[in-house]
């Protein structure tokens, strides 16, 4: 209750989305756990589970999106498809669109963090930056990778994933 819908199949189904925005079509249809949310934008946040406290700002943002609480997905298909996503924020055309196990992350760009990974507490600031990385930050909560510049990734550490830990600065590093 207290929420408003606008927009054909808007919050259509959605459970538990008290004190929430969702505006457009399809924005919030299905979602669950998703109160005190905004969701803006054809399918914005459309089949999000576990996203309250959250703002998925343009088409495709945050739409399917799971355990994405406390996040802020901008831009056309920013956080699509991400998962464990909490207390993130995604900024940009395709900005973690498919990252996966991306919490505590800061994506920033044209596609930074698309497809990244085992990407939590990552940083990634620039066009393409963490663009389908196989980031390895799995073995301590503490694991980090901070990617600065077009196109810089955590590397390949010859057994297919990246380098945890990792900071990369300037174009293509």
């Amino acid at each position: 209750s207290y929420s408003n819908f606008l927009g054909t199949q808007a919050g259509n189904g959605a459970t538990n989305a008290s004190y929430s925005n969702f505006i457009g079509y399809n924005a919030g249809n299905g979602a669950t756990d998703a109160s005190y949310s905004n969701f803006l934008g054809t399918q914005a946040g459309n089949g999000a589970t576990n996203a309250s406290n959250s703002n998925f700002l343009g088409p495709n943002a945050g739409h399917s999106a799971t355990n994405a609480s406390n996040s802020n997905f901008l831009g056309p298909n920013a956080g699509h498809s991400a998962t464990s996503a909490s207390y993130s924020n995604f900024i940009g055309y395709n900005a973690g669109n498919g990252a996966t196990s991306a919490y505590q992350s800061n994506f920033l760009g044209q596609s930074a963090g698309n497809g990244a990974t085992n990407a939590s507490n990552s940083t990634f600031i620039g066009k393409s930056a963490g663009n389908n990385d196989l980031v390895n930050n799995t073995g301590s909560p503490d694991d980090f990778s901070i990617l600065i510049g077009p196109n810089t990734s955590t590397g390949n550490n010859g057994s297919g994933v990246g380098y945890s830990n990792s900071i990369a600065l300037g174009g293509y590093a």
